[in-house]
């Protein structure tokens, strides 16, 4: 009797047991299937969209490009630009009046606090040292204009990874 007890505990386990995959297996394909669904259902509205879009697009793009104004305005001719002329490097700088232009001699600034620099202050006398170091006996022109710009001299690169020390 308890054989039979047995096998019948162990067939009614059985069928619990195979009762219940079944039924996990129906909830993962329900999720599954509702997955499936959603996504579907999400891809098909993209889809239209992109249609839409697509054909609005094309609208606008023709529409654009087979846009003219009713009144076209002449074309004008490019015009060269005047040519600025510059004076020669080894002549000085002219002013518009044709004449040399000085820089102007600007007075140094009052070091006391409270007292006020005369509007045409009286040259300082110079020693003949000083005045050996400021003006050379032959004095060459200052040229005004920027030097040309030159390329760069550039090295080339040593072979091979370069390392730090170490």
């Amino acid at each position: 009797m308890t054989r039979i007890l047995l096998a019948l505990a162990g067939v009614i386990l059985l069928a619990v047991t195979a009762l219940a995959a079944v039924w996990l297996l129906g909830q993962l394909l329900t999720g599954l299937g509702l997955f499936i669904v959603g996504a579907a259902g999400v891809l098909g509205r993209l889809l239209w969209f992109l249609l839409i879009t697509g054909v609005l697009a094309g609208v606008v793009y023709f529409v654009a490009s087979a846009w003219r104004p009713s009144v076209r305005a002449p074309v004008r001719p490019l015009t060269a630009q005047p040519e600025v002329r510059r004076a020669a490097p080894g002549r000085p700088k002219r002013g518009r009046s044709g004449r040399r232009t000085e820089p102007t001699p600007v007075p140094p600034a009052s070091t006391a606090p409270g007292s006020v620099a005369p509007a045409n202050p009286a040259p300082a006398a110079t020693s003949a040292s000083e005045h050996a170091l400021t003006e050379p006996a032959h004095a060459e022109p200052v040229h005004t204009e920027p030097a040309p710009p030159e390329a760069p001299e550039t090295e080339a690169a040593p072979g091979g990874p370069v390392r730090s020390g170490g």
